[in-house]
Formats: structure tokens, C-alpha cells, sequence
């Protein structure tokens, strides 16, 4: 049980890093698209050879928490749009300002990160015991991976 809730929410706060943009696209091939919003929890879902009504359990899970992230990602944008406008607006502006707005993006980001671990969780409890350890090899797969590509590129640099 410890080792699904580190891998639970190691993929959740994983997830949560790397699906800024809209949330959980949705792909004909599979709950959602590794290519597109789903991010590394769909990725990692991929290689845990979900049942067919695994999938269809994780597409309704992803699914619903799309719906309601989509209003949050939507008055984020707002809310960063207005950020926006105001600092380069005419005349000058203090930090004092800008509180409100910045306590607002907050917020919502906060609310994006908790839906999406919320979802995480969910998810997790669709896979068998071997799901997960197959689900926590690839994750550690994909963080090597991702170390060397980061050490190819400063070597460049």
C-alpha cells in the first residue's frame, strides 16, 4: 500500500508539472493523448496494458476532471490576461496593485494542481498491484531519460 501511494502521488505530482496547458485531451487510441495535455500520467498509463474496461474507467475519470478543469483553466487565462494588461498599461504600477490579481492566479493554479492529483489518485485506483509496479518501473525510466536528455543538452551549452 505505501509503495501505491509514493507511486500514486510521485505520477500525480509528475502529472501535475507537466499538464499546464488545457487539461486531458482526450485520443481515439487510448484514454488520452501522451502527445497532448494527458501528460506523463497518460504516458506512464500506456505501458501498464490496460483491460479495455480499464480504459474506459480511466477515460470517464479523466473525462469528468477535464469538464471541471476547463472553467478553472479558463478564468486562469483571464486572470493572467488582466495581469498582463495591467503591467503594461498606462502610468505606473506598484506590487500593492497587483495582489489581488496575483492571489487569484494562485488560487487557481492551486485548484488546477489539486483536481489533477484528485484525478491521479483516482486513476491509481483502477490498476492492479503489477499495473503499479509496472507503472512505477516506467516512471523511473522516464525520469533517466529525461536526466540524460538534460545532461546532453548542458553538455552542448
Amino acid at each position: 500500500m505505501r509503495s501505491l501511494l509514493a507511486v500514486v502521488l510521485g505520477g500525480g505530482l509528475l502529472a501535475s508539472t507537466v499538464m499546464a496547458g488545457p487539461a486531458f485531451a482526450q485520443h481515439r487510441g487510448g484514454p488520452a493523448s501522451a502527445s497532448g495535455d494527458g501528460g506523463v500520467l497518460v504516458f506512464l498509463l500506456r505501458g501498464a496494458s490496460l483491460s479495455a474496461e480499464q480504459q474506459s474507467r480511466v477515460r470517464d475519470i479523466m473525462g469528468a476532471h477535464r469538464a471541471r478543469s476547463e472553467a478553472t483553466i479558463r478564468q486562469l487565462r483571464t486572470a493572467q490576461e488582466e495581469l498582463t494588461d495591467r503591467l503594461l498599461g498606462a502610468g505606473p504600477v506598484q506590487m500593492q496593485d497587483l495582489e489581488s490579481l496575483r492571489q487569484r492566479t494562485a488560487q487557481l493554479r492551486e485548484r488546477l494542481a489539486e483536481d489533477r492529483l484528485v484525478m491521479a489518485l483516482e486513476v491509481a485506483g483502477v490498476l492492479t498491484p503489477e499495473q503499479v509496479a509496472k507503472v512505477a518501473q516506467l516512471k523511473d525510466r522516464y525520469r533517466a531519460l529525461r536526466a540524460e536528455m538534460r545532461e546532453l543538452l548542458e553538455g552542448k551549452r
